[in-house]
């Protein structure tokens, strides 16, 4: 508290605080349309799912619910399912089919 004290009266030095602080104001960034931002972002994994292989995908995003059940490494796993293009939700979801939601006791 002292300590605080003494800056605000000009004692206690902090540069760029009270010593040698711009005095200039710096613009607010303008707040971005995140309706459009959502949408936007939508539409391009929309279109990256009809690119993609869908068999690749069904067949990696199968071998990840298999690997998540068993005792069986997943990161090399994962990483084939990205590879196919399978999406962070999908492969979120093939891990929630095996092992379900943590939900607090």
């Amino acid at each position: 508290y002292a300590t605080q004290q003494a800056v605000e009266r000009g004692e206690q030095v902090v540069v760029g605080v009270n010593r040698y602080a711009e005095e200039t104001t710096v613009p607010a960034a303008s707040v971005p349309d995140y309706v459009a931002l959502a949408a936007g972002q939508r539409e391009r994994v929309a279109a990256a799912r009809r690119r993609r292989d869908r068999t690749k995908v069904e067949k990696a995003l199968a071998s990840l619910r298999s690997a998540a059940a068993s005792t069986e490494r997943l990161m090399p796993v994962i990483l084939d399912a990205v590879r196919a293009r399978a999406t962070v939700g999908e492969i979120s979801d093939a891990l929630r089919a095996v092992w379900g939601v943590y939900r607090p006791a």
